[in-house]
C-alpha cells in the first residue's frame, strides 16, 4: 500500500513541476511580447511601418492565447525580437506570393495569410484589378465538401485532445471567406459555383444557434457533449456580411443586450472597460436590427449607444486625432479604423445615419478634421499597410489617395 501511494504521489507531483514549467514559460514568452509590441507600437506612431514585425506579433499573439505550443511559442517570440532588430523591415511591404498567391508572408498560419490577402484582394477589386498570380492558397476550400469539412473542424474546439483553441480562426476564416465568396472576388478565380449556397447553409443551418439567434465557437465538453458560445464579433461578422438578413431579430438583439457586461468575445468589455473594435460590433448590430426592435429594446440600445459615445470621446479619442492603444489592439492603425467606425456608423459624423436619435453633435466637425489629419500624416506608416487607413477616411467621407499598389504588375 505504501509503496502504491509513493507512486501516487510523485505521480501527482510530476505533473505539477509539469504544469507549473509551462506556466512560468508563457509567463516568460507573454512578457518578451509585451515588451516588443509596446516597442512596435511606437515606432509606427514614430512613422516606421514595420510589416514583417507586426504580422509576427498578431500571430505570436494568437499562438500565446489559443495554444499550448510552448516551442512554437519561444520560436516566434524570437522572431519578433529579431526582425525589430533589422532596420531593411522599417518600410518593408508585403508581396503576393507566386508560389500560391498569397498575402501575408510572414505568417505561418493560413488563415492569417487568408485575411491578410482578403485585405489586398478587395484593394485591387476596388481598382477594377485582379491579382497577378493565381491564388491557389484558396483551393484547399474550393468544392462544398472542403469548404464545410474545413468549417466544421474549425467550430468544435476539443481542448483537451487538441490543445488548440479554433475561436479566432473560425472568425477570420468565416469573416473573409464570406466576403470572398460571396462578393465572388477576386474575378479571375473559379470558385466552384456552388460553393455560395454550401456556405449559406452551412452558417443558417449548421453554425447558428436557434436559441439565442447567435454564432459562435464551440467546445468539446468533458463529458462528450457540445457546449455553443454567444460570440459578439463572429455573429457581427454573420449579420453583416448578410446586410441584416438572417433569422430571429429579436433574439439577437435580447442577447447582444443581455451580455453587455460580459467579456470579450462572449461579452462587450476588454477587462471591465469598453473597446473600440467590440463597440462598433454592437453599434453595427443595433444599426441592422433597429427596424425590428421592441420598443423597450430600443430605448435600451439608446442608453447603451450614449454611454459607449461618451467613453469613446472622453477615454478613448486623444487630442491628436489618434485613440488610446488598447491590449487587443494589433497596430496602432486598426485602433484608428475601429474607434472612427463606432462614431461612423452610429452617425456621431452623418445626421443621416442617426437611425437612434434626432441630437446633435457640434463637435463632431472638429473630432472628423482631428482623425483626418492623423490618420493622412501616418498613412506610409500603417501597421496593416494603410489599408484601414484608407477605409477610415472613406468613412469620413475624406479624399483617399490609394496607397501604392504591393503588386504593380496587377492585372486589369
Amino acid at each position: 500500500m505504501k509503496k502504491w501511494l509513493g507512486a501516487g504521489i510523485a505521480v501527482l507531483l510530476l505533473v505539477f513541476l509539469a504544469v507549473e514549467r509551462n506556466t512560468i514559460r508563457w509567463a516568460y514568452y507573454e512578457s518578451r511580447l509585451l515588451r516588443a509590441k509596446r516597442q512596435l507600437f511606437a515606432l509606427e506612431k514614430q512613422g516606421q511601418a514595420w510589416r514583417p514585425a507586426h504580422e509576427i506579433l498578431t500571430e505570436t499573439k494568437w499562438i500565446c492565447s489559443a495554444t499550448h505550443d510552448y516551442p512554437r511559442m519561444g520560436e516566434r517570440v524570437r522572431a519578433l525580437e529579431e526582425a525589430l532588430r533589422d532596420p531593411a523591415n522599417a518600410q518593408a511591404a508585403d508581396e503576393q506570393s507566386a508560389t500560391d498567391g498569397s498575402w501575408g508572408k510572414w505568417y505561418t498560419e493560413w488563415f492569417f495569410k487568408l485575411d491578410a490577402s482578403y485585405d489586398q484582394i478587395a484593394e485591387l477589386a476596388g481598382r477594377g484589378l485582379v491579382p497577378k498570380y493565381p491564388v491557389h492558397f484558396l483551393d484547399r476550400i474550393n468544392s462544398p465538401e472542403k469548404l464545410t469539412g474545413h468549417l466544421n473542424h474549425l467550430l468544435i474546439s476539443d481542448l483537451k485532445a487538441q490543445g488548440v483553441d479554433h475561436r479566432r480562426e473560425l472568425n477570420e476564416t468565416v469573416a473573409d471567406l464570406m466576403r470572398l465568396i460571396l462578393r465572388e472576388q477576386p474575378k479571375n478565380y473559379a470558385w466552384d459555383p456552388r460553393l455560395k449556397r454550401a456556405l449559406l447553409d452551412w452558417l443558417l443551418h449548421t453554425a447558428r444557434n436557434p436559441d439565442t439567434g447567435y454564432w459562435g465557437a464551440w467546445y468539446r465538453a468533458a463529458n462528450g457533449g457540445i457546449v455553443k458560445t454567444n460570440d459578439l464579433s463572429i455573429t457581427f461578422h454573420i449579420v453583416s456580411y448578410l446586410q441584416g438578413n438572417v433569422p430571429d431579430w429579436p433574439k439577437i438583439i435580447a442577447t447582444t443586450l443581455a451580455i453587455k457586461d460580459r467579456k470579450y468575445p462572449l461579452g462587450w468589455l476588454e477587462g471591465s472597460v469598453y473597446l473600440n473594435h467590440n463597440n462598433m460590433d454592437v453599434v453595427q448590430l443595433f444599426r441592422l436590427g433597429w427596424s425590428q426592435a421592441t420598443p423597450a429594446q430600443r430605448e435600451a440600445m439608446r442608453v447603451e449607444i450614449r454611454k459607449m459615445l461618451r467613453w469613446c470621446l472622453n477615454e478613448s479619442l486623444q487630442p491628436d486625432g489618434s485613440f488610446k492603444l488598447q491590449d487587443s489592439d494589433d497596430s496602432l492603425e486598426t485602433s484608428i479604423s475601429f474607434g472612427t467606425s463606432f462614431l461612423a456608423r452610429l452617425g456621431y459624423f452623418d445626421r443621416s445615419k442617426r437611425f437612434w436619435t434626432d441630437e446633435d453633435f457640434p463637435e463632431a466637425a472638429d473630432v472628423r478634421a482631428r482623425i483626418v489629419h492623423f490618420v493622412r500624416a501616418h498613412m506610409s506608416s500603417g501597421g496593416e499597410g494603410g489599408v484601414y487607413y484608407q477605409d477610415t477616411l472613406k468613412e469620413l467621407g475624406a479624399p483617399v489617395s490609394p496607397t501604392p499598389l504591393r503588386n504593380p504588375a496587377a492585372q486589369q
